[in-house]
């Protein structure tokens, strides 16, 4: 039997993933249907017919219509007219999925679009009188005339031989288990149909690019990337924005306020907590370090003021404020990559030390009173690597380390994007944990919440699905590397800035909404 044609590897656009087929059943996937036929056949009795032998016998063309009805009547004890009229009714109330047909005409441009269903003759030819979407598959494979049915593994290879189509590089859609796994041992890819949302967004991280859907994304909020919290609150700050800013290179996409000293977490008054919020010095070091308003005089002048908030041990308290004595490792980390960057490491000799031993004793797998996932001190410790490479020298080995624990660990989506973006650093495989990323992916192109930051007085937590957003471009993208541990600085940076994300030019905006 000759095979149908295959799609050319030229036709897939460059934005296409590996997948290059798809099969999807017909009933309940694409089209629906009533068990309820106002005939003296009840629903449960017509759903136990389709499961009967003689059933099955007549999807696969074995026996005739008149042989099917006459046959399982008399096993239910029916009339062969009650049943013959129960399945013209049930024939009658197929309509077809819009939202599905809609979806599988986005999914087609240079991809092979296969049905393959259990169904006999007749019902198949009744369907193509009804439907105009059969136009949707380039081939539909009935169970009639394959004379096998799913979940058999003599249908399966039955189509796999007539299109040629590679397993590993196939989608199966199907809302039975046993039909889904039946395709899963032939090496497809199974989805079961349980929901479209789930089948939709399922579909779309595995046919579409997720960095260009993420893109698409940050430039569609450009602007209005807005934080929230646990309990449900909009929250307008500057802390997400800034390092959006540094993970997408783009202004245009975030909205800050501009200090000539240090920055306050918020844009206005405080949010949750008391109005006359305090500066801080972790918002002060990523502002510092990201934007570039601030003249050098002036950012000097702030390290000065920084210096002056350490404690008794020497480490820098959190606020400029005095009656708020607070200690965050992860915000010591952000001091120490501010110092470093102009030359003034040195200064905080007690506070890298402690940073050490948190480090090296895994102080931070709980996370930390600011900061919800354990992932947080290690991607912002890759950040002081890039600029202080005499720490790089001496913790990288043990960064390494606690990369390689949290590998496989259970995370949010800004966790694992994060923990990715850190073993991409280090030259470490996460391919687990990339694939488990990619499958979190929103239908909107964008990724879930990923609990970043934290109220310390009442744990209330903070997303921002922006900055989620970014980093898991940047994680997919530096993974896509495959990048080797560099054996110098110089590399290392050159390894972080090849994952930053570039916006496209066709989605910038020309205004630029910093403030």
């Amino acid at each position: 039997m000759v095979a149908l044609s295959r799609p050319s590897s030229s036709s897939l656009s460059s934005s296409s993933t590996r997948y290059d087929t798809i099969f999807f059943d017909l009933g309940d996937v694409l089209f629906t249907w009533s068990p309820s036929t106002k005939t003296s056949v009840s629903p449960k009795t017509l759903r136990s017919i389709l499961q009967t032998t003689t059933w099955f016998q007549y999807e696969k063309g074995e026996i005739s219509e008149d042989e099917c009805y006459t046959s399982v009547s008399l096993e239910m004890g029916l009339s062969p007219n009650d049943v013959r009229n129960a399945f013209q009714h049930a024939r009658e109330s197929l309509v077809s999925r819009p939202f599905m047909v809609e979806l599988i005409r986005e999914l087609k441009p240079g991809r092979k679009i296969y049905a393959m269903s259990n169904i006999s003759a007749e019902d198949f030819a009744f369907l193509q009188t009804k439907s105009s979407d059969m136009d949707l598959f380039d081939y539909c494979f009935t169970s009639s005339s394959a004379r096998e049915r799913k979940p058999n593994i003599g249908y399966f290879r039955h189509v796999l031989e007539r299109t040629g189509a590679d397993p590993s590089r196939t989608i199966f859609v199907d809302d039975k288990l046993d039909n889904v796994l039946a395709a899963r041992s032939f090496g497809m890819t199974g989805i079961l149909y349980d929901d479209f949302e789930n089948v939709e967004r399922t579909l779309r991280n595995l046919c579409f690019d997720p960095m260009v859907r993420g893109e698409v994304f940050l430039r569609h909020h450009a602007g209005e990337h807005l934080s929230y919290t646990s309990t449900g609150v909009t929250i307008h700050e500057n802390f997400a924005q800034l390092l959006i800013l540094e993970a997408t290179h783009d202004p245009s996409l975030v909205k800050y306020t501009k200090y000539n000293g240090p920055f306050n977490f918020f844009r206005g008054e405080g949010e949750l907590t008391t109005s006359a919020f305090p500066c801080d010095v972790d918002t002060t070091s990523i502002g510092i370090t990201c934007s570039d308003h601030m003249s050098l005089e002036k950012k000097h002048e702030v390290m000065d003021a920084i210096l002056n908030l350490r404690n008794a041990d020497g480490i820098p308290q959190v606020y400029f404020d005095a009656s708020r004595p607070r200690i965050d490792p992860v915000v010591c980390v952000n001091v120490l990559t501010l110092f470093h960057k102009y030359g003034r490491g040195k200064q905080l000799k007690e506070c890298y030390e402690w940073v050490e031993s948190v480090l090296r004793y895994r102080a931070f797998n709980e996370g930390t009173r600011y900061y919800e996932p354990p992932e947080a001190f290690l991607f912002f410790l890759s950040r002081l690597f890039l600029v202080a490479p005499d720490v790089h020298k001496r913790l990288g080995p043990l960064f390494a380390e606690c990369c390689r624990e949290r590998i496989g660990l259970k995370g949010d989506a800004l966790a694992l994007a994060m923990r990715l973006l850190c073993c991409n650093f280090a030259g470490i495989d996460a391919s687990g944990d990339l694939t488990t990323l990619r499958g979190m992916q929103e239908i909107d192109g964008g990724w879930p919440d990923g609990w970043f930051y934290k109220y310390g007085s009442n744990g209330v937590l903070i997303a921002n699905r922006g900055f989620t957003t970014a980093l898991a471009i940047n994680a997919i993208r530096g993974a896509g590397l495959r990048m080797k541990r560099p054996s110098s600085i110089t590399n290392l940076k050159q390894a972080w800035n090849d994952t930053v994300v570039r916006i496209p030019y066709r989605f910038r905006s020309t205004a630029h909404d910093a403030h």
